[in-house]
């Protein structure tokens, strides 16, 4: 007896469907892509528990005729293609022809379709390996597809099915996935009786995107636009302020298909690094349009994976207009309470230590430092100048301790000489009580430069200075980290660091792999100003740092340094490798929280804050400043 035999259809389809049907929304995705297919301008999806008990998709398209109908329930039937050319131009969203033989399989399918300007509908129905004859019927133009007990049939796959209300929301997000960038498209879903979204046609993705996630969201993102060299990206991207816990806030679309690719991840990636931290993920809609030759959508069975026939000008692209975007961007992040997202459409959303809870805790940490300012402007006269004494922690309050370091009294900021001090010019025409302005109103027009905002120093780790819409507050270490980062970048571009050698050199006991990667990275070390060589089996000599680290600190990070290179999981590219070194190496010369600044000191680290690039942002993701605004301010003093 032979071991090879031929499978019968039911057994194929069964599997197709295994492969394509996982659950109800894969159901809703296969018969809401065929009805834009078929040139739908209005779709109802109406399901019932979840879709398990009846999904039904109505729209008022094309339609079929008998003939068609008959055909379209048959495997590997499709009107998308007719030869072996075809594959390599789709523009369409399905084309394997498989959806609806699959669908039959696994359920109780009926369609009813009726083509615009026919007198007669007709209808055929599927259940498992029966097929009725095609029928006539009564139907308006358009098409009706219902799905009744879906895995009736195949009870292993419908226990693995969730609650009805969690496979509602995987029906949300298939629709999310479509409407998003289908926004011409009307569509209405309906559960159970009760309408849950009812998008009319939006002239673009915003709108869309509002509906979905809501107006905080939508109201924050930034528009993207771009076309060169064959590719076409479209789209909105949020601040890093709006960056999330997990990666679900990202939707790329290629040719109207909603796609996942490794490659636009990790452009996107690349393009907020040193903007969020590295635990977070960014919020993006990308909307990509190619050529079809140019890109292989035919290797996977639900289309969302594709292969490119140039990937590096895909990613060099959409990196390009994400940085360009930031660079003309203010990504400084408002202080005021703010909402939480809701979740990821079609997860479930339990309090996890790095979801919903973690931003529970930022916005607790936000509503503290909001509580800190306000009660420190009720007990603290409202502005300081250069020079004049500001009180610390607790001065005015009854019984509070009064120890306070003076500002000049305290360390200098660390590698402040190179930044020159601001003073602040006089005005001939004032007298001393005349008052000082620190920023135009916001009716009048900035001038183009000109000095810094005063500031004054709270906890000895923020900076608050006026601004037209309210307050700012600067975190100090984070600021001064960006600055160093970004002056150590363009001096490392001209050449290696500067560095100063040890009159003596310094020792090190070290663990043998630490001692190895010495040579491994001596180049990119010395770029750095770093000079080590081996002092044994277990021990390192240190002869030059670099001139911007405190002395007290340099051979902390040269010990941190070697901990990092000895423990990389995979081998880095030079460029991204001096990057997270510029990163380390910035941190460790910061001023630190706890630092108390001089006058001149936190004038001359503002006077720096317009001149990097990112500045609201630290080379590590985390914040350098908030904005704190007058109608929050008044709500914290009961103003309004």
């Amino acid at each position: 007896m032979p071991r090879i035999r031929v499978l019968p259809d039911l057994l194929v389809n069964k599997i197709a469907a295994g492969e394509v049907i996982e659950r109800p929304a894969s159901v809703v995705k296969e018969l809401v892509e065929n009805s834009i297919d078929a040139g739908a301008r209005a779709i109802e999806i109406a399901v019932e528990q979840g879709g398990q008990k009846l999904i039904r998709v109505t729209d008022d398209g094309g339609g079929m005729d008998a003939e068609d109908l008959a055909l379209s329930v048959r495997p590997h039937a499709t009107s998308k293609i007719a030869r072996e050319e075809d594959l390599f131009a789709i523009r369409t969203m399905g084309f394997r022809g498989e959806a609806l033989a699959s669908i039959g399989a696994v359920s109780q399918l009926r369609v009813v379709s009726r083509r615009p300007g026919c007198d007669e509908a007709w209808q055929v129905a599927v259940c498992g390996d029966h097929t009725e004859p095609v029928a006539a019927a009564s139907a308006p133009p358009g098409t009706t597809v219902e799905v009744r007990e879906l895995f009736f049939n195949v009870p292993a796959r419908r226990k693995f099915l969730r609650t009805p209300q969690t496979e509602l929301g995987h029906i949300t997000e298939q629709l999310a996935r479509i409407a998003l960038v289908h926004h011409g498209v009307q569509f209405r879903l309906i559960h159970n009786g009760r309408e849950v979204h009812f998008l009319r046609p939006a002239a673009g993705m915003l709108p869309r995107i509002r509906d979905f996630f809501g107006p905080e969201l939508a109201d924050g993102l930034m528009a993207l636009a771009r076309d060169e060299r064959g590719l076409s990206i479209t789209g909105y991207a949020g601040a890093p302020a709006q960056s999330r816990s997990a990666p679900k806030w990202q939707y790329f679309f290629l040719n109207g298909r909603f796609i996942r690719d490794r490659f636009i991840a990790h452009a996107v990636r690349e393009a907020y690094r040193g903007l969020i931290e590295p635990s977070r993920h960014p919020v993006v809609f990308l909307a990509l349009e190619i050529d079809p030759a140019c890109v292989d959508v035919n290797v996977h069975p639900t289309k969302s994976e594709v292969r490119w026939r140039d990937s590096n000008l895909l990613y060099s692209q959409i990196l390009s207009v994400l940085r360009d975007r930031f660079l003309n961007s203010d990504l400084t992040p408002d202080l005021a309470p703010r909402h939480d997202l809701q979740p990821a459409l079609g997860e479930d959303t339990p309090a996890t230590a790095d979801g919903p809870a973690q931003d529970a805790a930022d916005e607790a940490r936000r509503q503290r430092i909001r509580e800190s300012i306000a009660d420190f402007f009720k007990r603290t006269p409202p502005s300081y100048g250069p020079g004049a004494a500001v009180p610390g922690p607790g001065a005015g309050l009854p019984g509070a301790a009064r120890s306070w370091t003076p500002h000049h009294s305290g360390p200098a900021l660390p590698a402040m000489p190179r930044l020159e001090p601001w003073n602040p010019p006089e005005d001939a025409n004032a007298g001393d009580s005349a008052p000082r302005r620190l920023w135009p109103s916001p009716t009048e027009a900035a001038p183009p430069s000109g000095p810094p905002p005063q500031a004054i120093q709270v906890h000895r780790t923020y900076l608050v200075a006026e601004s037209p819409e309210g307050l700012m507050i600067i975190d100090q270490h984070a600021l001064h980290e960006r600055i160093l980062y970004e002056q150590l970048s363009a001096e490392l571009a001209r050449g290696p660091l500067e560095s100063q050698r040890l009159l003596l050199p310094e020792t090190l006991q070290v663990p043998a792999d630490q001692v190895a990667v010495i040579e491994q990275y001596a180049d990119t070390l010395r770029r750095l100003g770093v000079e080590l060589s081996a002092y044994g089996p277990g021990a390192v000599a240190v002869h030059a740092v670099p001139s911007l680290l405190r002395p007290e600190r340099s051979l902390e990070f040269v010990r941190d340094l070697l901990d990092r290179l000895a423990h990389r999981a995979a081998p880095a590219s030079t460029e991204l490798l001096a990057d997270e070194l510029l990163s380390m190496m910035a941190c460790k010369a910061a001023v630190k929280a706890g630092d108390p600044l001089t006058p001149q000191e936190i004038g001359a680290l503002l006077a720096r804050r317009g001149d990097v690039e990112r500045a609201s942002n630290c080379p590590h993701g985390r914040p350098t400043s908030l904005r704190l605004s007058l109608r929050d301010l008044e709500k914290q003093f009961k103003r309004s």
